[in-house]
């Protein structure tokens, strides 16, 4: 039935992830979908943190008879934080919240100041009911961060907030209290935003076709890896930005694409190591920085706390977050380690990193 539904939705030969992410937004729960699908080991994530938007002219949180806080004019932040979040959503949620142009200039121009512009303020609201799937008409909220640590990644949003912003001007309800929330909506103006998840998931082989394996007629979704226009786009996007962010000025983009084909080749055994090089040349841009992540292999990605370039932090699988200077010491110790043992196998580099590769090369050649 499910199949059914996602072609009524979508029509024949589109994917089971274009069915998974239209469940996000209908509040199904996608990963029991694509456990029935067959195809649940290979998502890594489907959600991440969300946050509703809404300008108001007043609003205020309390507890019992207490006054928690209360704002005027500025917005009023209810925040969802998923089980999977990771610092980049909160940076970038922290981000759009701040520069979200959804106030009047001075000649009554809309859509076209933002809470900094106007110097208003901001009432954050903690809410995990924002993860709700529901089980019959019953609400389940297992997609959302448990307690503890979404307490501390909460904190860590507000913090991000505050240093971009003016600290008295942001303001918090008070986490896990069962509040009351009061809201003068202004307009109304509802905006939910979302942090884009990383998915990475690749489907078998003998999941690909376009008929059920029963042999029915029915057609049923087609099941593809992730789409090579996909790839092709992010890598030109990547590009674009690196153009922009020197200049016109090649000699970074050739010495980025040394450090590529040196990977590719060999020379460069360890993914660390790759990164280390990389985030060596791109360490002054925010952007080169961590939209690289989207070119490294799953479990691996490079962020910044609290968006701050002095503070580039490292992630690779089955080690702790990394400063540059403690991911030059490990990557010491795995040449170290490899000079006193046998041969290290290569890495591959992944498919968008082939293309940027390939699109690089293309451009610095012409």
């Amino acid at each position: 039935m499910v199949i059914l539904i996602g072609q009524a939705l979508f029509g024949p030969g589109k994917t089971h992830y274009g069915i998974l992410l239209q469940c996000v937004k209908n509040s199904y729960d996608p990963l029991r979908l694509a456990n029935g699908l067959g195809i649940k080991k290979h998502l890594s994530k489907l959600q991440s943190m969300r946050v509703v938007v809404q300008r108001v002219t007043k609003a205020s949180v309390t507890v019992g008879d207490e006054l928690i806080s209360s704002i005027g004019r500025g917005l009023c932040v209810l925040v969802g934080i998923c089980r999977d979040d990771t610092p980049k959503e909160r940076e970038y949620l922290a981000r759009k919240v701040q520069n979200l142009r959804v106030f009047d200039d001075e000649n009554g121009k809309r859509w076209c100041k933002s809470v900094k512009d106007k110097n208003f303020e901001i009432l954050c609201v903690s809410q995990f009911t924002l993860y709700s799937v529901m089980k019959g008409n019953k609400p389940d909220f297992h997609n959302a961060m448990p307690g503890e640590e979404s307490k501390q990644y909460y904190e860590d949003f507000l913090a991000i907030l505050r240093k971009g912003y003016n600290s008295e001007k942001v303001k918090d309800g008070k986490f896990a209290a069962y509040m009351q929330v009061h809201i003068q909506n202004d307009g109304p103006v509802t905006i939910q935003l979302e942090a884009v998840p990383d998915i990475h998931f690749q489907i078998p082989e003998s999941r690909v076709g376009p008929r059920a394996a029963s042999g029915s007629k029915t057609p049923v979704a087609v099941v593809r890896g992730q789409p090579q226009d996909r790839t092709i786009e992010k890598a030109t996007s990547y590009i674009a930005i690196f153009t922009s962010a020197f200049n016109g000025e090649t000699s970074k983009q050739e010495e980025f694409l040394k450090v590529l084909q040196e990977f590719t080749q060999g020379n460069i055994h360890h993914m660390p190591e790759l990164i280390l090089s990389a985030v060596d040349i791109l360490q002054e841009d925010r952007q080169l920085l961590c939209g690289f992540s989207g070119f490294l292999p799953q479990g691996f990605s490079i962020f910044l706390e609290n968006e701050d370039l002095e503070q580039i932090r490292i992630r690779c699988p089955a080690v702790e977050d990394m400063s540059i200077k403690e991911l030059r010491d490990h990557v010491e110790e795995l040449k170290s380690n490899e000079a006193s043992a046998s041969p290290v196998p290569l890495t591959k580099p992944t498919r968008a990193m082939e293309e940027l590769i390939l699109q690089l090369s293309r451009l610095l050649s012409s």
